[in-house]
């Protein structure tokens, strides 16, 4: 099972400089986000085309930060 509560930075730059990732999970399913969760976790994936359902509706500071940053193909 997914997790839905997110600890702090805990998928920061995950996927820093992936630049063959074109697609990533239709969604991400956590809905209580802790601080810099996603910070840059796709920065960089400069060919990613898609973007996932981000269905969070507790959100902490900068939870989403950069998350998306020199994503040019979105």
């Amino acid at each position: 099972m997914p997790a839905t509560t997110l600890a702090n930075y805990c998928y920061w730059g995950m996927f820093f400089n992936c630049t063959s990732l074109t697609r990533i999970p239709a969604s991400l399913p956590a809905t209580t986000l802790a601080q810099h969760c996603y910070d840059g976790m796709f920065n960089g994936c400069e060919s990613l085309t898609e973007m996932p359902i981000l269905p969070a509706t507790t959100l902490a500071n900068y939870c989403y930060s950069n998350m998306f940053e020199r994503c040019y193909s979105l």
